[in-house]
């Protein structure tokens, strides 16, 4: 299982001391190369999941779900290097074996050693979240909400844990229509809102009256809106940037965050859907219209909305969240006026609770499926105006192709102050998705890698 290390340094030379650590005896990052083992003692904990290793006389500071004692020897091999952060695998620890290590994990915590317990520890392990009773108990409550424990149910609790949100039946409902609305990329709830608004104008037309006009207002300001939002070729480069900045940011939560407390999260765009949907259902009962099929409508409606109110909660409960380490778009597309999801977003933070926006240091990955080449992954870093970029085509040529291109694209952002390296690609098996959870069909966690939610 991977851990992630830090060097512990707020400067050139300074060091951050914590139970009884050392200073840093070089003033110097590591260069330690990816496969070389590295032996280290545990000095102490620092926060829930965080540990004070002690590795060739240097503070480092290690994200670890696993349970690591004061004292403690480990091995650790070099798995991978973001900056000057590493991702290593924890080899050995006193003699245990990874076999091992769900029921000696148990046993210190005195739970029972029950398939579902070892599950659970396991799933805790993937996620690197700390190994804490409370929070086991906290999974295990859910999952009883929630009324199941299978696989699926795992992933929307062990989500609902990341974001801090109460185990609470109503928000687990949420995220769960969202976790399993967005496995298919054609269901995403941007898409399916864009492809609903037009069956919506029989209901409007169906009102009279006072009833009707403010109804048919609010369906008109959601109409504006969503078309907005959706991707337009057609329109021009300037105007496609705008949309996306649009599409984007309706995919976020209100500046004031998401509250778990709320029988809905909401941000502008939500508002205006529930608005209208409830303006819809006073007046059919007012007016005694609607019937079976005007009933489904709104029901498909509320379903969007709750697919919606779930996305923002997975983008997160607060700007802090050291837990959540995912931001995920879709993009819709209208094209010949068909809607289709173009593509997804999905950007990874490395740095825990930090939010804030660095153009010069941030990682994502995007996946876009097009007419004439097929679906291109592209997974893109960026660190100190040095940009890597790799890519995953379906065809070999398209690999070429882009190739051939890139010359031009390095000018454009040696332009810009940022020197683009050499474009890697490698023909393949393109996910049709890149979600973050187990529950997402196709190849994606081993390309994704660890990224940064500094975009």
């Amino acid at each position: 299982m991977n851990l992630i290390l830090t060097d512990l340094r707020t400067g050139a030379g300074k060091s951050i001391t914590a139970s009884g650590a050392g200073a840093v005896k070089d003033s110097r990052g590591p260069a330690w190369e990816v496969g070389e083992v590295l032996q280290g003692r545990v000095m102490g904990q620092r926060g829930a999941g965080s540990f004070i290793l002690e590795l060739e006389g240097r503070e480092i500071l290690a994200r670890s779900p696993f349970l690591l004692s004061q004292g403690e020897v480990v091995s650790l091999q070099v798995q991978e290097r973001q900056g000057s952060r590493y991702v290593v695998k924890l080899l050995s620890r006193a003699g245990l074996t990874t076999n091992d290590i769900p029921g000696e994990i148990l046993a210190r915590l005195g739970l029972k050693d029950t398939p579902l317990h070892r599950s659970l520890v396991q799933k805790f392990i993937t996620h690197r979240l700390p190994l804490q009773l409370e929070l086991l108990g906290q999974a295990k409550q859910a999952l009883a909400l929630l009324g199941r424990e299978d696989e699926e149910g795992m992933e929307v609790v062990l989500q609902a844990l990341k974001l801090g949100v109460l185990p609470r039946a109503d928000v687990l409902k949420l995220l769960q229509e969202f976790m399993l609305g967005e496995t298919d990329p054609e269901q995403a709830g941007m898409t399916r809102l864009v492809r609903f608004i037009p069956f919506l104008a029989d209901l409007i037309d169906g009102l009279a009256g006072e009833r009707g006009e403010e109804t048919g207002l609010l369906y008109q300001e959601l109409k504006e809106l969503v078309a907005s939002l959706v991707l337009q070729p057609e329109a021009g480069g300037v105007k496609v940037a705008e949309q996306l900045r649009n599409l984007l940011s309706s995919q976020l939560p209100a500046r004031e965050g998401v509250s778990p407390f709320r029988s809905l999260p909401l941000n502008g765009l939500i508002e205006k859907l529930d608005g209208l949907l409830q303006a819809l259902k006073n007046g059919m009962r007012e007016t005694g219209r609607g019937g079976e099929n005007s009933s489904q409508l709104l029901d498909t409606g509320k379903g969007i909305a709750r697919q919606l109110a779930g996305h923002l909660l997975f983008q997160g409960c607060g700007g802090d969240n050291e837990f959540q380490s995912h931001l995920y778009f879709t993009l819709p597309l209208v094209r010949n006026n068909e809607v289709t999801t173009w593509g997804q977003l999905l950007i990874k933070k490395n740095g825990g609770g930090n939010n804030h926006v660095d153009r010069h240091n941030f990682n994502m990955s995007i996946l876009v499926n097009t007419e004439n080449l097929g679906s291109v992954l592209l997974d893109i870093s960026v660190w100190q105006r040095e940009v890597r970029v790799r890519g995953r085509v379906e065809k070999e040529w398209v690999g070429r192709l882009i190739n051939e291109s890139w010359p031009a694209l390095q000018g454009a952002f040696a332009r810009l102050g940022y020197h683009l390296h050499g474009y890697k690609w490698q023909p393949g098996i393109v996910p049709r998705c890149l979600l973050p959870w187990e529950m997402a069909s196709g190849e994606t966690g081993s390309w994704i890698g660890f990224l940064d939610k500094r975009v």
